[in-house]
């Protein structure tokens, strides 16, 4: 052991493989952005972006709707509308 010989190539195959990683994940960050901007200009465009005030009152109607919803589970497909009821 006391004769073995270092190999630096490795350590410079491993540098290459992290600058090769990091200008991928650089890539991947850009990328990010400009779906990012895209999706947030089609909501622009959709009109889907509201004001906080319009939100809040959607809020608002959504949990009064709620509140007169009732759920109705596990109904056999054969039955009827009056044995539900």
């Amino acid at each position: 052991m006391e004769n073995d010989d270092v190999d630096m190539h490795p350590l410079d195959t491993n540098e290459s493989e992290l600058d090769d990683m990091k200008k991928r994940l650089k890539e991947m960050e850009d990328e990010a952005v400009a779906l990012r901007e895209m999706q947030a200009k089609v909501e622009k465009e959709m009109g889907s972006v509201q004001d906080p005030a319009t939100a809040s009152a959607s809020q608002a109607n959504k949990e009064e709707i709620d509140s007169r919803s009732v759920f109705v589970g596990n109904v056999m497909l054969p039955s009827k509308s009056f044995l539900v009821l």
